[in-house]
């Protein structure tokens, strides 16, 4: 039988080396000059490349009885390990993050796949890495057979493998103690890499160590929500304003220019432009939760496992509302059915997530407009649209080739940084042609509601969920960090009744419920049912904090920091400037000691006190 003549040291031997080649694309960006550089790529890739084919060489050993079984189960395994490594390193290379609860999030949830924009051209390509990895694997099998007589000393090999393990343990608790980059780096970099901190040990050696200046918040994943910290107290309003939100996918603040979006930027001029504007995150999921909530992002969770809906539609039900809600996505990626939209009737949330992007806006936009005109005129309404034009991979119509030079294919699937950068100015090209799509479709429902006389009693608000990087500061996308690229988004509200204004002031989406809240009668305290402030009154030295799915960021005048509040956190407390520039992150940190303690305190304050 063929599976008797393999020789199964020699195949894991090949599948080591792949695994290995595979291992150090973790590393291509980190500095390797000096010879503990050096020593440490070399003893970090051995050591993880095995690693990561370990469960297919224990398999195999355990099971070596039934001989068929433990060949073809650790072959599984052994590719499994290869993908899964292949995968993570070009996630970790575009976005800065690794496969976590993000990436499985996207994976589960309804919607989440066809949120990458996935087509044909992704699944021949992906069909193309699998010819390859199969073929590799049969040349190692071809191999395994071939050199069915080689043997190789399995013990002493594995005696050597812990030495050069414990060394390089060794070798990154000390470059902790020294706070030594690049190593720090390369555990950052690698997949699941166990840190490791011997400082104690160093302490008593008389080895001086480095300390390190950190914060961070715990997640209270277990605690009960407070939410909001007392009942909500209603004087209404005789004639409620209706209100629409327009928001869409990706929509980075620099767009609104009169090139790009030449139709919102005229219209800002009559509306308030708040021209320093940042998303509640980096992700829709955040973005769109400090929209409707008003709070930071570190509650997502906890309102997702209590399907607690805002304040927001609590109050617009009281008042009878009529709903008239789109996506050109799904509401259940991310979970907006069980958290925004929880309190809404299922029916009133209309998705249309098939065919191209610019299509499906186009007919959301259609349809919103024919909702509105054909309402109950005796209740009031409320009206959203989620575009999804400006999603990766960028879509437009024909008519909205603002510019030329723009990637006739967009195709990321398995690119590098360095292979997707000589496309980036295309693909910026894409994402602008798609912009002024979306500013066309835009300009469709003001003109319908000046045409009707509904502006002139309706709360408009037109914005972004998050910004999108091209590369500006190294890398693609969103969801990696707190880039001005990746948080900073426009936005116009159109308040009936007030003069035109532009708002130079740092504000958030975290403002927006306390500003539409005001207008309905609340007599609560804002703090009541949010963190914001009405955007109505802005302040001068405003702070905002912005979230990611395991952390969150701190922007005022000195600069931003980022605080983990998930213990899988991959981020370090990152230190920079209000541009984006590594800073002292002990100094950041003294500078922002008391926003630093709020934003604390803000993480806690609407569950239940223990």
């Amino acid at each position: 039988m063929m599976s008797e003549r393999i020789n199964m040291k020699v195949y894991f031997l090949c599948t080591w080396l792949f695994s290995v080649f595979l291992s150090s694309h973790f590393l291509n960006s980190i500095p390797n000059e000096t010879f503990r550089d050096q020593l440490h790529t070399l003893m970090v890739l051995v050591t993880y490349g095995l690693m990561y084919q370990g469960p297919a060489i224990v398999s195999y050993w355990l099971l070596r009885r039934w001989r068929n079984v433990a060949v073809a189960f650790s072959i599984l395994l052994a590719v499994l390990g290869h993908v899964l490594v292949f995968v993570d390193s070009h996630l970790y290379d575009l976005y800065g993050f690794h496969l976590n609860g993000f990436v499985w999030n996207l994976l589960t949830s309804p919607g989440g796949i066809d949120s990458l924009g996935a087509d044909q051209t992704n699944v021949l390509v992906t069909l193309g890495y699998v010819s390859v990895l199969a073929a590799l694997h049969i040349g190692g099998l071809y191999m395994a057979l071939r050199l069915s007589r080689f043997h190789f000393p399995v013990i002493k090999v594995l005696i050597l493998l812990f030495f050069i393990t414990f060394a390089e343990r060794g070798v990154y608790g000390y470059s902790k103690a020294q706070l030594y980059g690049p190593v720090l780096e390369r555990g950052d970099a690698i997949f699941l890499y166990q840190t490791t901190s011997i400082n104690s040990f160093l302490k008593r050696m008389g080895i001086k160590v480095e300390q390190v200046s950190q914060v961070s918040m715990s997640q209270n994943e277990s605690r009960q929500l407070n939410y909001p910290k007392v009942p909500i107290v209603i004087s209404k309003v005789n004639k409620p304003l209706n209100i629409i939100m327009l928001v869409s996918e990706s929509m980075r603040w620099d767009l609104l220019s009169p090139t790009v979006m030449p139709n919102m930027s005229a219209f800002a001029e009559k509306a308030w432009n708040f021209t320093r504007h940042y998303s509640g995150g980096n992700g829709t999921r955040q973005g769109l939760f400090a929209l409707f909530y008003g709070l930071q992002g570190n509650y997502w969770d906890v309102f997702l496992r209590n399907q607690q809906g805002p304040v927001l539609f609590d109050v617009l039900n009281q008042y009878n509302y009529q709903y008239f809600i789109y996506t050109s996505a799904k509401f259940s990626y991310p979970e907006f059915d069980r958290t925004i939209f929880s309190a809404i009737p299922p029916e009133k949330l209309i998705e249309n997530n098939r065919g191209e992007p610019w299509k499906r806006d186009r007919k959301n936009t259609t349809a919103l407009i024919n909702a509105i005109q054909t309402r109950d005129h005796s209740r009031p309404f409320y009206g959203f649209l989620f575009y999804e034009s400006t999603h990766a991979r960028y879509s437009f119509p024909d008519n909205a080739a603002l510019r030329n030079d723009y990637l006739q294919s967009l195709d990321y699937t398995g690119l590098s940084r360095k292979e997707l950068a000589p496309q980036i100015k295309g693909m910026k090209a894409r994402y602008d042609n798609a912009a002024y799509g979306i500013d066309i479709q835009l300009q469709r429902i003001v003109e319908s509601l000046e045409n009707s006389g509904d502006i002139d009693n309706t709360l408009l608000i037109v914005t972004g969920d998050h910004g999108e990087e091209f590369m500006e500061r190294g890398r693609w996308g969103h969801n990696s960090a707190f880039t001005d690229w990746q948080v900073r988004v426009p936005m116009i509200v159109w308040m009936p009744g007030s003069i035109a204004k532009k708002v130079t002031q740092r504000t958030s989406h975290m403002d927006v419920p306390a500003t539409i809240l005001s207008r309905l009668g609340i007599e609560n305290p804002t703090k009541d049912y949010s963190l914001g402030t009405d955007l109505s009154f802005p302040l001068e030295t405003n702070n905002v904090v912005v979230a990611s799915w395991s952390d969150i960021g701190l922007i005022n005048d000195f600069g931003k920091l980022v605080i983990p509040f998930k213990s899988t956190t991959q981020h370090k407390n990152l230190a920079m400037s209000l541009d984006d520039e590594v800073v002292d992150g002990k100094k950041l940190l003294s500078q922002m000691q008391p926003e630093i303690l709020k934003a604390l305190n803000d993480a806690h304050y609407y569950y239940n006190k223990e």
